[in-house]
């Protein structure tokens, strides 16, 4: 007689259980019976880190993405802890979350991915927790990609243009120079008279 897979029986001299009522045991919560024939609670195997056995468990079950369990012997899936804001974990069956690198961020518990930072602007922290550390594009200049971590993401107005907005997503904001004025460098933010 042989009990099924996450469980055991224990031996009872040359003979396993009691042949006329054989009584086998579930592996206790936190570990799992993925052979058979075991015969004591102690040869189920401890659940593995980023997982979770329930008792009675065949497999370790693993952690959904955008959860982690850093601890061995998990025995509910209330171990499966949500990534915290600023993380994320876009994989099953982990056991730590992964910091938002610059020019994202994760606003809520349990995301498997971070957000873009929005375009017009950039993100430069890392495990940023909101959007509110977007920095815009300064006038004169304007960013028409998502997920940019540094200043220089911002493009310049060309010559012969300038743009006031801050924050602007595209080179549409940057208007050629009125007649009698002049933008004789790029990046500026407004068109200076001709000749004083």
């Amino acid at each position: 007689w042989d009990c099924r897979l996450g469980s055991w029986m224990p031996t009872e001299g040359t003979f396993q259980g009691d042949f006329s009522a054989p009584e086998c045991y579930y592996c206790p919560a936190g570990y799992y019976g993925a052979t058979s024939g075991l015969t004591e609670p102690g040869q189920c195997g401890q659940c593995t880190r980023g997982h979770f056995c329930e008792m009675g468990t065949t497999n370790p079950e693993p952690c959904p993405p955008g959860r982690y369990s850093p601890v061995f012997g998990a025995p509910s899936p209330e171990f499966c802890l949500p990534c915290a804001p600023g993380t994320y974990q876009p994989l099953a069956a982990q056991e730590f979350c992964i910091t938002c690198p610059a020019g994202s961020f994760s606003p809520d518990v349990g995301l498997a991915a971070c957000d873009p930072c929005p375009r017009g602007g950039y993100c430069e922290e890392a495990g940023a927790a909101t959007s509110m550390v977007w920095e815009p594009c300064p006038a004169g200049s304007f960013n028409p990609s998502n997920g940019s971590s540094s200043s220089a993401a911002c493009e310049l107005c060309p010559a012969g243009t300038a743009s006031a907005t801050r924050g602007a997503e595209s080179s549409e904001t940057c208007v050629p120079c009125r007649p009698g004025t002049v933008a004789a460098a790029a990046g500026l933010s407004e068109c200076a008279s001709c000749g004083g």
